[in-house]
């Protein structure tokens, strides 16, 4: 009877269909359960909550370099001005001039001699050093050095003189003496002395400190009558005729006291 057969039958799943899942499996009315709507919350709250990635920048559009040709005229005049300097260097330091310089030591007073001087080269160009051209030689021999000059050093207008005048405030008197009045010891041009007045020929000596001016050599020479040595000394000014005076009577003499310390 076919109700019989109704009534027995079960009420599972048909061979080869999924059993329903009781935990959260899609039911019979094609809804879902709450397990896996649970699931599904947590995926969400995962991704939100993860920190999102920066997109990637786009390409960059090249940029045209702007010509400014104020700067690029300034730039061709500076290597032009370089290349110029380098050329007028090179010219001016392969050129020289020959000038005049001191060959031997030459003391303040004495007479310059053509084998006194040598003939040195500088550089051609601007230079702050005084100096006197080679071909000027005959000029300058017979000229007097107005200082000690020392060899190597260039002679000047100012160190070779034709007259050597004495600077303000002294004054330049000539002593005529006789051997017996000077150290046999040359006197040389810059000697620091003193002249000394002596008693009279035959004389007793003087019983106080005799009278004395301290005085600079600035030449001597032979004098043209006998056998004198004329000697030119610097003094101070006021100095000046008390030493005059005393040399005219010939009673004088010169004591160093140091050499070439004037």
């Amino acid at each position: 009877m076919e109700t019989g057969a109704h009534m027995g039958t079960s009420t599972g799943p048909a061979p080869g269909e999924p059993e329903a899942d009781s935990a959260g499996g899609p039911g019979g009315d094609g809804t879902v359960s709450s397990g896996t709507k649970v699931a599904n919350q947590d995926q969400h709250a995962r991704s939100a909550t993860r920190p999102q990635r920066p997109a990637p920048p786009g390409p960059l559009k090249p940029t045209r370099a702007r010509r400014r040709p104020a700067l690029i005229a300034l730039g061709l005049a500076l290597v032009a001005l370089s290349v110029l300097a380098v050329v007028y260097l090179t010219t001016m330091l392969g050129q020289t001039f020959r000038v005049l310089a001191v060959a031997q030591e030459i003391p303040r007073g004495t007479v310059i001699e053509a084998g006194d001087l040598t003939v040195a080269e500088l550089p051609t160009g601007p230079s702050a050093l005084e100096s006197i051209s080679a071909d000027e030689l005959d000029l300058m021999v017979g000229k007097i050095a107005a200082t000690d000059l020392s060899p190597g050093q260039l002679l000047t207008e100012a160190n070779a003189v034709d007259e050597l005048g004495p600077p303000t405030g002294q004054s330049i008197v000539g002593v005529a003496l006789a051997p017996s009045q000077m150290p046999i010891t040359a006197l040389r041009p810059g000697d620091a002395v003193r002249v000394v007045e002596t008693p009279a020929t035959g004389g007793e000596p003087p019983t106080e400190a005799p009278f004395s001016i301290a005085a600079t050599v600035i030449r001597s020479e032979p004098s043209p009558l006998g056998d004198q040595m004329v000697v030119d000394v610097q003094v101070t000014s006021n100095n000046a005729a008390a030493l005059a005076a005393r040399a005219a009577t010939g009673r004088v003499a010169i004591v160093i006291d140091a050499v070439g310390a004037g």
